[in-house]
């Protein structure tokens, strides 16, 4: 009997002994979670506070695209590469009219011929010709390729 409780005793140690160390590994894995914890709310924070810059940067940018949006909206143009502003000035042979026109210089002529007899309906009914540089031009091209630049004077000759 004696024996039998020796290793009771032997047995109930040995259980202490793994219940200690469970206990210590519990301790341990507590730590190390408290740990993690507080890496992981320093990392919340950080994370927060770059992405409140973030947002704070995209609104600026979105205030930009907005104010360019607002710009180009109010541009009567839009531009392709290669494109670019022109002036161009229309004179009757009798000089009764002198204006001129804006444009883009891969407009093609027939496209602002037409914007000029919005304005002067009494040319449309007329068949008319119009010189720009000493050369006729060729109203299925466009400025640049009739060799029409800035400023250039088109006299118009009616038939």
């Amino acid at each position: 009997m004696n024996k039998r409780i020796k290793e009771l005793e032997e047995s109930l140690k040995e259980r202490d002994n793994i219940i200690n160390d469970l206990i210590n590994e519990n301790k341990k894995l507590s730590l190390k979670n408290n740990q993690l914890d507080i890496e992981k709310k320093n990392i919340d924070e950080k994370l927060n506070k770059i992405m409140l810059e973030s947002n704070e940067k995209i609104n600026q940018k979105e205030k930009i695209i907005k104010q360019y949006e607002l710009k180009i909206s109010q541009f009567p143009f839009e531009f392709l590469p290669g494109e670019k502003i022109i002036s161009i000035i229309f004179t009757s042979y009798d000089q009764n009219i002198i204006c001129s026109f804006i444009c883009k210089n891969t407009d093609i002529f027939k496209f602002i011929e037409n914007k000029f007899y919005e304005k002067y309906s009494e040319y449309k009914s007329l068949e008319n010709n119009f010189i720009s540089n000493g050369r006729k031009i060729d109203k299925n091209k466009s400025l640049d390729e009739n060799k029409i630049k800035n400023n250039d004077i088109i006299a118009i000759f009616n038939k």
